[in-house]
């Protein structure tokens, strides 16, 4: 081939892939996409297949409202491509778009929601009619065995980075401090003990009164008990209480304040939490009051 014809190729490829990244579609249902990358592959969405998806949804303020990152196994937010989705105004996007693709769009937070996770999702979370800028990057369209061997990849890449970060703060600990309470993975501190003063009040005998902080390792907030509110547990009663939980309800005393890190296994394992905005395989640091 001459070489001037293939030097014209190779630009007019580069020149329609740098045109394809800044342009606009819009959906037969009437979304306006916007494409940042445009893959070239010839992955699909086709019905029965398993929908992959890295997603971040702001609200208009740019707060994070939803993303696979604190969500999704590692960062990746599957979906069955099933009626809930085909009936839904997410179709008609997923309908324009090949693996590798990348876009944004507006969106209803209500219609977001329920799209991707049904019409029961909006009974158990606060949802608002306001909109969301939806930034999406589609990793891939797969069938059933396909899937299987994503998800074992995704499982041990999330498993590894749990291991990493509860090996680096434990070293941290070893290094730090003294008569370290260790069960099962977990690393939990004595940070006081007091009681005589108790701001939640006096529990029966066979219940417990925990005030607790759970937060990532990262440090990022994922709940918080009120003072006001407290969460009050019968001991008789088994399965109340998460793993951790239980562990250091167990082995330390009424009146005792505690700071602990917690494996995921003790906590909520390889299924994360949705509500509570829990990637599966996440370690939590607790800082815990027992009354």
């Amino acid at each position: 081939m001459n070489k001037a014809i293939l030097l014209n190729i190779i630009f007019l490829f580069f020149y329609s892939c740098k045109e394809k990244s800044n342009s606009f579609i819009k959906t037969d249902n009437g979304y306006l996409l916007n494409f940042h990358e445009i893959s070239g592959d010839t992955n699909h969405v086709n019905k029965g297949c398993i929908v992959n998806l890295d997603i971040i949804a702001k609200d208009e303020n740019q707060n994070i409202i939803f993303s696979s990152k604190e969500n999704g196994l590692d960062g990746v937010s599957s979906f069955f491509y099933d009626s809930t989705i085909l009936k839904s105004a997410m179709n008609g996007i997923l309908l324009k778009t090949f693996k590798g693709d990348s876009l944004s769009f507006s969106m209803k937070s209500s219609v977001f929601y329920k799209s991707l996770f049904g019409e029961k999702i909006l009974n158990k979370i606060i949802v608002d009619t306001s909109f969301l800028k939806v930034d999406l990057k589609v990793l891939g369209y797969f069938s059933f065995k396909e899937q299987i061997d994503y998800q074992k990849k995704l499982e041990i890449s999330a498993q590894g980075k749990e291991d990493s970060t509860l090996d680096f703060a434990k070293k941290s600990w070893d290094s730090k401090f003294l008569n370290i309470y260790k069960s099962r993975g977990l690393y939990a501190i004595k940070l006081s003990s007091n009681d005589s003063l108790n701001f939640y009040g006096d529990s029966m005998k066979n219940e417990i009164i925990i005030g607790y902080t759970m937060k990532e390792i990262s440090g990022r907030l994922i709940y918080e008990t009120s003072y006001l509110k407290p969460e009050i547990y019968d001991r008789s009663k088994e399965g109340q209480l998460l793993e951790g939980f239980e562990i250091l309800v167990d082995n330390f005393q009424k009146g005792d304040s505690i700071v602990a890190l917690i494996p995921s296994n003790l906590l909520f394992g390889r299924n994360g939490s949705f509500i509570n905005q829990i990637p599966p395989f996440t370690p939590m640091k607790v800082n815990l009051k027992i009354n």
